[in-house]
């Protein structure tokens, strides 16, 4: 009888998934009907066959064993010898694991590496990975994404990062594709919020000592930053004008210089690194209430005339007590001398010596904010003989 030979393409063993032919080549004659067996048992149905080749599309690992094949005709010879056995192999398609670092929860801001392990080892894998349930693979041509081999990163994640990922590989050679066997879930968390405190309350007065508090929600060992709108820089925390304390910066005497908008943050050498940046908070700084001094009589005034020297604050505040000031000693005048008299903002000098001839000046004081007054203009007081 005519001899058959079965040839199986591509080469044993196959990769699941794989397109499998299985061609019976018989020497001679013609007209044949060609049938293929798996072990004992006759195999056609579960196949597709064109002509002298059976073909097994998606191969499977039950699809292992043991084929031969065989040929018949209407004619003599009838049929032809069995071919010799050729026992089909079936290999799983290597499996692709994705690894996340850092480990789940991620921090928004985050930079996360999704690494696309696959074994057993072959080599020249285009890697390639997916989010969700989508089959089409995440871009690695935005500037959210950058690729190193076989790493993909997302940079600085955000709330939409939060899925489901899975990766698989692919090349020109067999095999030509790795196969994913489970999605690794992506959890995103918002950073620790920050909040930023003022006290006093704004406006503050210029002179005023400013506390700056930076509220962390969570967390511990945090390094604080505080920051002016005006620049992306840390405010210094070396200058004499600001003093640290922990969770808080004080302004030690706020000018004009220090009116701006005021944010912080935390840094931490943990995971979170960082905390969010919290709200801005507009500082206003607002000069003191002005102080005017004015004399009566105009100077010069003579020796035994009744001075009134009165100061006059520019506020809408109330409850000032008032201080006189005289330039040789810069200390507060005594309003408990037999020549002083006081009625509120004005002080009296009763029969005018030339040991009250000076400068003089004046400032209000208060238990509220503000507590004090700017100094006043000073005024020359002249004594005649």
């Amino acid at each position: 009888l005519p001899t058959s030979t079965l040839t199986v393409t591509p080469d044993s063993p196959v990769f699941t998934g794989e397109t499998v032919n299985m061609t019976c080549v018989i020497e001679s004659y013609s007209d044949w009907r060609y049938e293929w067996y798996k072990g004992s048992t006759k195999v056609s149905e579960h196949y597709s066959v064109n002509r002298d080749t059976l073909i097994i599309g998606g191969v499977k690992k039950s699809d292992a064993g043991q084929f031969t094949c065989k040929g018949l005709r209407d004619g003599r010879p009838n049929s032809s010898q069995s071919s010799s056995a050729v026992y089909l192999s079936v290999t799983d398609l290597p499996i692709s694991t994705l690894t996340v670092t850092p480990d789940s929860p991620v921090f928004t801001g985050d930079t996360v590496n999704l690494k696309c392990v696959i074994k057993p080892a072959y080599s020249n894998w285009r890697y390639k990975w997916y989010k969700g349930s989508t089959n089409n693979p995440v871009s690695q041509t935005s500037d959210h994404y950058t690729v190193n081999g076989d790493t993909l990163s997302i940079v600085k994640a955000i709330s939409t990062d939060k899925d489901q990922y899975w990766c698989r590989g692919q090349r020109n050679e067999r095999p030509k594709s790795s196969q994913s066997i489970s999605a690794v879930d992506l959890t995103l968390k918002d950073l620790p919020t920050s909040t930023l405190t003022v006290t006093p309350d704004s406006p503050v007065f210029t002179g005023e000592k400013v506390s700056l508090k930076c509220v962390m929600e969570s967390y511990s060992n945090w390094r604080y930053e505080w920051y002016k709108s005006s620049t992306d820089n840390p405010v210094s925390q070396t200058s004499d004008h600001y003093t640290v304390n922990g969770d808080t910066l004080s302004i030690v005497k706020a000018n004009s210089t220090d009116q701006d908008q005021y944010w912080c943050r935390g840094q931490r050498d943990e995971r979170p690194t960082s905390s969010q940046s919290s709200s801005a908070v507009s500082l206003s700084v607002t000069k003191l209430p002005t102080s005017t001094l004015t004399v009566t009589p105009d100077s010069p005034v003579f020796t035994g005339e009744t001075v009134n020297l009165t100061c006059v604050i520019e506020s809408n505040q109330s409850d000032w007590r008032y201080e006189w000031y005289k330039s040789t000693n810069n200390s507060v005048m005594s309003q408990t001398s037999e020549r002083y008299t006081v009625n509120r903002d004005t002080l009296t000098i009763r029969g005018v010596n030339e040991s009250d001839q000076d400068q003089y000046w004046c400032r209000g004081q208060r238990d509220g904010r503000p507590q004090s007054s700017q100094k006043s203009n000073q005024i020359n007081l002249s004594v005649n003989g």
